[in-house]
């Protein structure tokens, strides 16, 4: 948890609250990034695979001339 921020400006306390749970959110997801823990999946990333070619990922799948 983030703590001793000073907001600047006019954020009211709702504003305020907002960028403190932001501030907070980023601070860590770079904690967890540093640690090297995080929940990302082996693989290729889903924009990666939705470029992709598709490929049938079984032989039967395939489409034979006659």
């Amino acid at each position: 948890m983030i703590r001793n921020v000073e907001i600047r400006g006019g954020a009211d306390a709702l504003e305020a609250a907002v960028i403190a749970v932001v501030i907070d959110r980023i601070a860590r997801e770079e904690e967890a990034a540093r640690q090297g823990r995080g929940t990302r999946k082996p693989g290729l990333p889903a924009w990666v695979r939705a470029l992709s070619p598709e490929t049938p990922n079984r032989p039967r799948e395939n489409v034979y001339p006659d």
